[in-house]
């Protein structure tokens, strides 16, 4: 029972790392393109609930249509999560880096505008 257990949780961790692996390249997840990177059978994804549930949850995040029988497992949401946090920290330092650059022209104009008053009331004494 031991070695069936261990054997089990092998052939797991190769499948979440062929899975991983299939990620960074920006390929498909299905049992297909799994199975081959991963070099199991294609019974072992089926008949593995938490392999099966990793993999349908994969593809229907990847194709965008919510599956309401398939929910994401912890590790692909924290993903998810990472990466919307990672694009709202770009998105909050273009924020700030546009919001330096209004500064810097208000000061400007502050200073424009100052010169033009300085500059009129010139144009005011000598005529």
């Amino acid at each position: 029972k031991a070695h069936a257990e261990a054997k089990n949780k092998a052939t797991i961790d190769k499948v979440n790392k062929a899975i991983d692996k299939l990620k960074r390249k920006g390929k498909p997840i299905n049992f297909e393109t799994v199975y081959k990177e991963a070099g199991v059978s294609r019974a072992t994804l089926y008949n593995n609930p938490q392999l099966k549930e990793r993999i349908l949850s994969l593809r229907a995040i990847s194709k965008a249509s919510p599956l309401d029988d398939v929910v994401a497992v912890k590790k692909d949401k924290l993903q998810l999560k990472d990466d919307k946090i990672s694009a709202l920290r770009e998105q909050i330092k273009k924020l700030e880096d546009d919001k330096k650059k209004l500064i810097e022209q208000l000061v400007d104009y502050e200073e424009l505008k100052a010169e033009n008053e300085r500059l009129k009331k010139q144009l005011v004494k000598q005529a």
